[in-house]
């Protein structure tokens, strides 16, 4: 370890080696010099510990103006100043302590007052170093932070925009079905996901999938399985299969493919599970097919005002004691709406911050049934005034509402 370095400061040529033979004994690096005008250049070159001065009355005029030079320089503000005045030097400790000074000494300094003195100072250097060097490592670490926060920020950004660009955005091909979505993500990006599309001129697919937790690693979940349930069979679809005779494809029961699921997804790989509504929808007979693995039940808000929910028995996708999936087989009415959403809906408070639930989300279906008829703005929208007031989703919220008009 590098012994600290005492500069000693004379205010005449009188060479004094006491104290200066006394430091070194202590074992620091001791420097001597004259107090005068030229003096200060070097002093900051040296970049002494401490400063040590030896006066007499009548250079206390010269000390002063010394001192108060020193301590405009930056590298001497914080610097340590010691005074060793003569035994009548207490009317001049005022004026030493007001310029500057740490320390005043009276003459006869005893070597263990001096010694405790200067280790106390020394010291005090010491730890304020330390504080510094700790301050300006926090600083470096903030910045790190800030800028990897950054990085991470514009990564979620573009990753939220990939998630986005999966959600449909054109539902008018789908024949005879009116629909409206809504599809907002708790952080930047989330493990809701959801499609629709045509199976072929007559059948209506459409999933509703929600990962375990919100973040990346759902969302990266929750992509992987939006780019696996395409309807394309060259790349292998689970949802149709290829035949050798016309129409040369069977579209697989939604109950064969959550079975598909669950052996592909297992918890065991990707340490995560998920629910999923799947149904298969004949657009021109209104047969609904439809299988919950644990997804919350979907609303069938009928014609004749009454409200049924979609509760066919299912497990989450993931787990191997998954078993005895239930396919449900509805007929939808013309005018039939439905409501498929995920459980971010049952996290909203109201405006007494009661939390959704079934029998209050049945409730309202019931009195939107009741003064509209069915008809008139979706009912989903009757939550866009509670998802605004929210501070924060506490998950994501996916909501799709079909009205089948044949």
């Amino acid at each position: 370890m590098q012994a600290a370095k005492i500069l000693i400061l004379e205010t005449s040529t009188h060479n004094n080696r006491l104290n200066k033979d006394q430091f070194r004994k202590w074992g620091f690096e001791v420097i001597q010099r004259i107090c005068d005008d030229g003096v200060l250049q070097e002093v900051l070159r040296m970049e002494p510990q401490l400063i040590f001065v030896q006066t007499d009355d009548e250079n206390i005029p010269k000390l002063l103006d010394c001192i108060k030079h020193a301590r405009l320089q930056m590298k001497l503000k914080e610097t340590p100043i010691v005074v060793q005045l003569p035994d009548k030097g207490n009317t001049t400790k005022e004026a030493l302590f007001s310029a500057g000074v740490t320390q005043c000494l009276l003459e006869p300094v005893s070597e263990i007052e001096l010694k405790e003195c200067i280790n106390s100072l020394l010291k005090q250097v010491e730890l304020k170093n330390r504080l510094e060097m700790t301050r300006r490592a926090l600083e470096e670490s903030l910045h790190k932070i800030n800028r990897q926060r950054a990085e991470l920020d514009h990564h979620l950004t573009l990753a939220a925009k990939i998630q986005e660009s999966l959600i449909p955005q054109n539902l008018i091909q789908v024949p005879f079905c009116n629909f409206y979505c809504h599809f907002q993500p708790s952080g930047k990006v989330g493990g809701d996901i959801y499609d629709i599309f045509m199976l072929d001129d007559r059948h209506m697919g459409l999933y509703m999938v929600d990962v375990m937790g919100h973040g990346v690693a759902s969302s990266m979940l929750a992509v992987a399985l939006s780019e696996f349930l395409v309807v394309d069979v060259n790349r292998g679809t689970p949802l149709k299969r290829e035949l050798d005779e016309a129409p040369y494809y069977e579209i697989v029961s939604p109950v064969e493919v959550i079975h598909y699921l669950n052996k592909r997804f297992s918890f065991t790989k990707y340490q995560h599970y998920f629910t999923i509504f799947y149904m298969v929808f004949n657009v021109e007979t209104g047969e609904l097919r439809y299988v919950r693995g644990a997804h919350p039940e979907p609303l069938l808000m009928r014609q004749d005002q009454t409200v049924e929910t979609l509760n066919a028995y299912g497990t989450p996708i993931g787990f191997e004691f998954s078993q005895g999936y239930e396919e449900g087989i509805l007929q939808l009415q013309p005018g039939d709406r439905l409501l498929v959403y995920s459980d971010g809906l049952l996290e909203l408070e109201d405006d007494m911050r009661q939390p959704m639930d079934y029998d209050k989300l049945q409730h309202m279906a019931g009195e939107y049934l009741a003064d509209s008829n069915g008809q008139g703005r979706p009912f989903a929208m009757n939550f866009k005034q509670m998802v605004d007031h929210q501070s924060r989703l506490k998950d994501d919220l996916t909501m799709i509402e079909m009205v089948w008009q044949p």
